[in-house]
């Protein structure tokens, strides 16, 4: 990706996750907080430790780190996020600033964790190479990154719901600009040759799949549209009759998976972790 393309790429993300930053908590947050004790567990933060919490969003992962008795800095490049985050945890430390481009000594934290951002950044391997440099000898990383559509039930359905309603998946025609594969992390050697190829060692790749429950279909589409931004900003796109069809699709492609009153939806994500030498 060269570095306009890079450059237009974070200033859409950053402008798309402070317009959700209010809505994201419907749903999607809902799901990516399940997995922050897993990510805190693979970097193995402890009582005491200077904690990065890189693209915090409201600051979830930062909020059961301090609960552990860790110190966290919750980063985020959507303004709007970290405003949340503030509001919501005004006794915890937050920041703009870009997980390629930290500014932060070097060796400041006893560990990083990045709970579902690897697979927002143009130049991944930049991001993890400046966690390990604001990183201590022997400290741990920690990312997590989702697994694909079919795995990752939530985008899945959606994707299922475009399908059944004859959309064209055309991006650049919604005026998405070109960005990273949101699924390259979910191919475990993919994951772990990140890791490895930044001099970490130690390196595992394991994968956390968890069911999410959800009202219905009406609570899945508000949660998809309150809380993504390639994805929303793709369905809102399309004209008024285009996204009316999509979602009535949603209604017929949620029915293998009711379970009494509600949805349960599979969700799974890889996490991968390792140690600086």
């Amino acid at each position: 990706m060269s570095e306009s393309d890079a450059a237009n790429f974070k200033l859409f993300e950053a402008q798309g996750w402070t317009a959700q930053a209010g809505t994201y908590g419907e749903l999607t947050g809902q799901v990516t907080s399940r997995f922050a004790e897993p990510l805190l567990d693979a970097a193995g933060v402890r009582h005491g430790d200077r904690l990065l919490d890189v693209a915090t969003g409201p600051g979830y992962v930062a909020e059961r780190a301090e609960a552990r008795g860790a110190v966290p800095l919750g980063i985020d490049i959507a303004e709007g996020m970290v405003a949340v985050a503030r509001r919501n945890h005004p006794e915890l430390e937050f920041m703009v600033a870009d997980a390629e481009e930290l500014p932060l000594e070097d060796g400041s934290f006893d560990a990083v964790v990045g709970n579902f951002v690897i697979n927002h950044l143009p130049a991944p391997e930049r991001g993890v190479a400046e966690a390990a440099r604001v990183l201590v000898g022997g400290g741990h990383i920690a990312f997590s990154a989702w697994l694909r559509p079919d795995r990752m039930l939530i985008m899945g359905l959606i994707g299922d719901a475009i399908e059944v309603a004859d959309v064209e998946e055309d991006g650049q025609a919604a005026g998405i600009p070109p960005g990273p594969d949101g699924y390259r992390f979910a191919d475990q050697a993919e994951f772990r040759g990140l890791l490895e190829g930044t001099g970490l060692v130690e390196v595992a790749v394991e994968p956390v799949v968890l069911v999410q429950r959800i009202a219905d279909a009406e609570e899945l589409w508000r949660g998809f549209m309150g809380g993504s931004v390639r994805g929303s900003a793709f369905v809102r796109a399309q004209s008024d009759a285009v996204r009316a069809r999509i979602r009535d699709a949603l209604d017929a492609v949620v029915e293998p998976y009711w379970a009494g009153d509600a949805l349960e939806v599979p969700v799974a994500a890889n996490i991968a972790s390792g140690r600086k030498v």
